[in-house]
């Protein structure tokens, strides 16, 4: 979250601010180096977030919660798929076949929930690639 806030493209505005600002060079680039270091810290603070809640042990509802939230919207993606393109295809095949109304079958949104499959996949075949390159562990 204070990434968002003072993320590198704000450490960048604040830059070209003081590059506009009526200092010496050298007051510049102390003022430059100030806002590198706080980047840098931001950076770290978040770092350490992340890794205590990796290396949370919580327990219940919000442990299964923080360490399944991934896999839970993949999950959700692969029913909606599917179903929107597999099952439901087949069950109207049936119903038409056999001559049996019903009330309509719902329609899930496909053009909110390709984008986030997309992603999804994306990310998965980044990972995969930076593996196989033994860019991370």
């Amino acid at each position: 979250m204070l990434g968002k806030l003072f993320g590198s493209d704000t450490i960048k505005t604040v830059g070209n601010v003081i590059d506009d600002l009526h200092f010496s060079g050298e007051e510049k680039e102390k003022l430059k180096l100030q806002m590198k270091e706080i980047d840098a810290k931001l950076k770290e603070k978040q770092m350490s977030i992340n890794l205590a809640d990796a290396q949370s042990t919580a327990k219940g509802l919000s442990g299964f919660m923080q360490r399944s939230w991934r896999p839970l919207i993949g999950m959700s993606c692969a029913l909606a798929l599917l179903f929107e393109y597999v099952i439901k295809p087949f069950l109207l095949f049936f119903l038409a076949t056999f001559h049996i109304e019903t009330l309509p079958l719902p329609e899930l949104d496909m053009g909110m929930l390709m984008p986030l499959v997309m992603s999804l996949l994306g990310m998965g075949a980044l990972r995969t690639y930076e593996k196989q390159k033994g860019l991370t562990k």
